[in-house]
Parts: C-alpha cells; sequence; structure tokens
C-alpha cells in the first residue's frame, strides 16, 4: 500500500518535531484499556489524539482547497483503495503534490516546530477526506427519509467488491441508518473531546446491532468508528439521494382466518 512520508523544515526559534502516525487500521495498538459504562475502549494517549487533531486539519485543508477534486475522488474510491484511472486530474505518483498536502501539513504543525514527518496511507487520506466532504457539503445534520434503504445497492467500488471494502460499507450503512443523529454528532465533534467520546458512546447500541454482541469485548479504536461513520455519512449524502427505497413488506392475511 502507498504511502506518503513528509518531512517539512519551517523556520522556528524552537525544535520540536511533531509526528502524526497513520492510525486508520483497527488493531489494537495500546493494551491500557479504558472501561466505559457501555463497552472498552482504548485509552488514547495524548500524542495519538494531538495527530488525530492534525490529520483532520491536514483533510480539511486539502478539501477546501480542492473541493471538486475531492469530491470526484471520493466518488471514485472506497475505504481500501482509490480508482486512480477514472480521475483525469489525480495519478497515484503525484496525488499529494496535486492535492497540496504538503502545504496543508506544513500549515497544520504547531508554532515552533521545526520538523514534522506525516506517514499516511492513500486509504487513509481518503477517508479523512470523507469526513470533512461530508462536513463541507451538509451545513445540518443530515436526515434521513423514512424508507431510506439499509444498504446502498448503489455505492461504487473502486476496483470490484472488495471483501472488506463491501464489509465496511455495510457497517457504515447500517450504523448511519440506524442512528444518524449520533453519527452527525461524532463528525462534528473534535477528536480526542468529550463530544466524541460521548457520540461513540450513544452509537454503542447500534454497534451491537450491526456488528453483532461480540463488539462489546472487543477493544474499540476511537479513529476505527470515526472512519466507518465517516464513509457511511458520505455515502448517505452522496449516493442516498439516487438510491433504491426500502420497500415495506405487508403483511398477508389467509383468507380462511
Amino acid at each position: 500500500m502507498k504511502r506518503l512520508s513528509i518531512i517539512l523544515a519551517t523556520a522556528a526559534m524552537i525544535a520540536t518535531p511533531v509526528v502524526a502516525q497513520d492510525n486508520s487500521d483497527p488493531v489494537g495498538r495500546n493494551d491500557n484499556l479504558q472501561t466505559g459504562s457501555r463497552f472498552k475502549r482504548q485509552s488514547e494517549a495524548a500524542n495519538v489524539t494531538d495527530a488525530r487533531v492534525m490529520q483532520k486539519a491536514v483533510a480539511r485543508c486539502v478539501v477546501y482547497r480542492n473541493k471538486q477534486l475531492s469530491r470526484e475522488l471520493l466518488a471514485n474510491s472506497d475505504t481500501v483503495s482509490i480508482d486512480f484511472y477514472k480521475l483525469d486530474d489525480v495519478d497515484a505518483d503525484g496525488m499529494f503534490d496535486q492535492l497540496d498536502v504538503g502545504d496543508c501539513l506544513g500549515r497544520a504543525a504547531k508554532y515552533g516546530t521545526l520538523s514534522i514527518r506525516m506517514n499516511i496511507q492513500f486509504r487513509t487520506l481518503r477517508n479523512l477526506m470523507a469526513e470533512e466532504v461530508y462536513l463541507m457539503d451538509q451545513d445540518d445534520p443530515l436526515v434521513l427519509p423514512a424508507n431510506a434503504p439499509e444498504y446502498l445497492e448503489n455505492r461504487n467500488y473502486a476496483t470490484g467488491r472488495h471483501p472488506a471494502a463491501v464489509a465496511t460499507a455495510k457497517l457504515s450503512d447500517c450504523l448511519t441508518l440506524n442512528d444518524v443523529a449520533n453519527s452527525d454528532a461524532l463528525l462534528r465533534s473534535r477528536p480526542g473531546s468529550d463530544e466524541e467520546d460521548q457520540a461513540i458512546e450513544a452509537i454503542f447500541p447500534s454497534l451491537e446491532t450491526c456488528a453483532g454482541e461480540g463488539i462489546a469485548d472487543a477493544e474499540i479504536e476511537r479513529s476505527m468508528v470515526r472512519t466507518v461513520i465517516a464513509d457511511g455519512m458520505w455515502a448517505r449524502m452522496h449516493y442516498g439521494p439516487t438510491a433504491p427505497v426500502a420497500v415495506a413488506e405487508e403483511e398477508t392475511k389467509d383468507d380462511d382466518a
């Protein structure tokens, strides 16, 4: 998987390196668990929170500098891969330059930083962009119609129906249908904030519904939940208006009853 590794030098009085890591993969990285009232959450170290805040700032900068291109990239990708063949203005080798990622990283750096490095995969940047495009295009919380389908069958998959991309899509579609209000609240919260924690806590019943009761015994990483919800909310906004509507099953009565 391709990834970006950027080092930027900025004029500063104090040399304070800041490292932003790629935290997109749903694999436990911290054995120190915080047990909440409903489920296990990984206790997030301050540097991890700072990294997530920086990643969000970079993605927001990228999206607002490249609004239409960002929308096109999302429409031709999924949570696993990007279909560069369908993108006229973006290619794999020049993606980060074309999206101004380096400059956005420099702008996101704290004052006084001498150098900064961010390792980020294509798919991680894409998933961060999904959150920012949703927030850019959806001023008010998304409201789903009563006949919204459980699954968005008109979703586009970048390179065929990759099992991981399909599984994530099914989960995100289910979560956003079951709790669109708290899903929206999660994306509007700051990474690492109490509001983020409260939104994830509120979404947990839907996680049990969509992922199974075994989720209560799993280690839940905030960034993973946010990635899944961001994909779901962007997809509801983008594909929802043209998705086949859900048809209610009518109960049939036995004439002899």
